[in-house]
């Protein structure tokens, strides 16, 4: 059976939500966390939290989107641990959501910036350290808004089926290398998380002029919150990728209620036909 005692995690996005869950499944197995996230006091209490735990544990305030915080992050897990066992890029924003015509330049650059970029620095500071010691494991937090495509998230669809594509060709190009570092893309459904809340930390030159704290309507807010509330807990996502991780398997996907929404998809493309047509993500969840 596989050890992961005294082996490392590197936890992009770790000091809530998905994140935090993962890590804290790795540090009940022994391993060494290193949580890496933006909100500096949330990243102080999860640490704390994993250290309770009985491991060792750092945080490191970190921007993902940021090339310098991503190399400092970088070099603070490999003068600490050495190259990690497991790397989960992990962070993510909801970014601008809405009408298509009336989302701005801000509001795309912010999603790619977070979501995407966060993906391929990670890969950047870490994959080749990760090839060169033959083993590892990456896990990529997509969506299934990465697997399907769902109104009124055009950025947020948009960059998580740039990170379904960019885990399935290093899945291919590392199986064509015969290198034993396996990648998993974890393609979570509605989970219960602060995702819906992430507009706190979108960056001031960012932000769009005239919009509140949340960037939507406060009724929508309130429903939609009310729908993330009885969402799936990030726990049982965190227990999934640990068991993908264990049985190397590629995709992880949380929720069987999108699968026929991914078929129906497969289908029209397989056959010429015009995507099928479905409400926003919230409106066919709820």
């Amino acid at each position: 059976m596989q050890s992961f005692e005294n082996k490392t995690a590197v936890v992009t996005g770790g000091a809530s939500g998905m994140g935090f869950a993962m890590a804290s499944v790795f540090a009940r197995e022994g391993m060494n966390v290193v949580l890496a996230d933006v909100e500096k006091g949330a990243l102080r209490e999860a640490v704390a939290r994993i250290e309770a735990m009985g491991v060792e544990a750092i945080g490191v305030p970190t921007d993902v989107s940021s090339e310098a915080e991503m190399d400092h992050l970088g070099d603070v897990v490999r003068s600490r641990f050495g190259v990690p066992d497991v790397l989960c890029l992990n962070a993510g924003v909801a970014g601008g959501g809405g009408p298509s015509h009336n989302l701005t330049t801000k509001d795309w650059k912010w999603a790619i910036d977070v979501n995407l970029y966060g993906v391929i620095q990670g890969l950047r500071v870490f994959l080749g350290g990760m090839r060169e010691r033959d083993s590892g494991d990456i896990v990529m937090t997509a969506s299934v808004a990465g697997l399907t495509s769902f109104p009124g998230s055009l950025p947020y669809n948009a960059t998580k089926h740039a990170v379904v594509g960019i885990a399935e060709t290093l899945f291919s190009e590392l199986a064509d290398a015969g290198s034993r570092v396996a990648v998993h893309c974890l393609c979570p459904g509605l989970v219960s998380t602060n995702i819906i809340r992430s507009e706190r930390n979108r960056p001031k030159e960012l932000q769009n002029p005239g919009k509140g704290a949340t960037g939507m309507d406060p009724g929508v807010q309130t429903m939609i919150e009310g729908v993330f509330a009885s969402a799936k807990p990030p726990a049982e996502v965190a227990e999934l990728v640990f068991a993908a991780i264990v049985n190397r398997r590629f995709w992880i996907q949380t929720d069987e209620f999108f699968r026929a929404s991914i078929k129906a998809r497969h289908r029209a493309i397989e056959n010429d036909e015009d995507p099928p047509a479905r409400g926003s993500l919230l409106s066919v969840y709820s």
